[in-house]
């Protein structure tokens, strides 16, 4: 697990169980992208820097089971919402 928190004051961040579908990396933010639910699966996207994209999926790749831990962002934007899942960490499936 990496040290993703940079204070003591907040211990608990939001999880989601899944498969590695996908791994973009690119030059300033990359993306992890994985499969969720059993019966109505969907796709959830991950965004997170460069710098740490690398040591994060280090030893990881595409239909491993994991799970993720994230934060989400809105951003208000020409009067509309704009939300974003941030990438914490990833860990294999307990």
């Amino acid at each position: 697990m990496t040290d993703f928190n940079k204070n003591d004051r907040q211990h608990h961040f939001n999880t989601v169980k899944g498969t590695i579908i996908e791994m973009n990396d690119a030059e300033k933010y990359c993306s992890v992208t994985i499969k969720v639910g059993h019966e109505n699966t969907r796709e959830v996207n991950f965004s997170v820097r460069k710098e740490k994209f690398d040591q994060i999926i280090d030893g990881f790749q595409i239909s491993d089971k994991v799970c993720v831990k994230y934060f989400i962002v809105s951003r208000k934007k020409f009067d509309r919402y704009f939300t974003t899942a941030n990438l914490l960490d990833i860990s294999v499936e307990p």
